[in-house]
């Protein structure tokens, strides 16, 4: 499979907005061009550890909340859209997303809810639409009330890639019923991009694998011979 260019990455994305702004981070491995017009601004950090794995996070901004005294009510955030391409010498795979974790409140009955929507292209595919329920976990509660966060791990997704896009993008944050109910950001929360990268043996590492294994089959082929 062909590997896409970074700057044919950049045009592709540039032509899906002219009113977007895009920023590009090279972290070796891997280089990410995103837009940083959304509430969600530039990259809080990224990271490396053992066996390959890297990634990159943003801070969910105060903007991710919502309120509700009882009727329906609902907030869509824009998340960032952005490529990962893999740079040269290197495969990219184990591709994951964590979202969290944003604490709600419920009282009187109320209930609250997170979705989450995507469009997902993988090394030029068409793209594919997703959308999901971010998972909840109560943390504390009583009579007619819960307190709690909404937090999730989307993934891993295995198979390798050259590049991956993701846009149009976006959270709905909902609340609605009893008495009282919310849905607010904590400036620990983020949203993160997980994967694995590893370097593309070079062709004298093949070679050399090759003439190992020609060798221990002429070994064996001489034992064989003796007996």
């Amino acid at each position: 499979m062909q590997l896409k260019s970074v700057s044919a990455a950049v045009a592709l994305l540039i032509a899906a907005g002219a009113a977007s702004a895009w920023t590009t981070d090279d972290f070796t491995s891997h280089t990410v061009v995103y837009d940083e017009t959304t509430s969600f601004g530039f990259l809080a950090g990224s990271y490396t550890a053992g066996g390959g794995a890297a990634g990159f996070s943003w801070t969910v901004p105060d903007a991710a909340q919502v309120a509700s005294f009882g009727p329906l009510e609902s907030v869509t955030i824009a998340l960032p859209s952005f490529t990962i391409t893999a740079n040269a010498g290197w495969t990219l795979s184990g591709i994951s997303a964590f979202l969290g974790n944003l604490s709600f409140t419920q009282v009187g009955g109320a209930t609250t809810q997170i979705k989450i929507n995507a469009d997902l292209s993988v090394d030029g595919s068409a793209a594919v639409s997703l959308q999901d329920d971010v998972n909840w976990a109560t943390t504390s509660g009583g009579t007619g009330y819960s307190t709690g966060y909404f937090g999730e791990t989307f993934g891993p997704i295995p198979a390798g890639f050259s590049t991956l896009s993701v846009t149009n993008a976006s959270i709905v944050l909902s609340a609605s019923g009893g008495v009282f109910s919310s849905i607010a950001a904590q400036p620990q929360n983020t949203l993160q991009i997980n994967l694995v990268a590893a370097p593309v043996p070079e062709p004298e590492t093949y070679a050399m694998m090759l003439a190992g294994l020609a060798a221990l089959g002429w070994m064996a082929s001489r034992r064989n011979y003796r007996a």
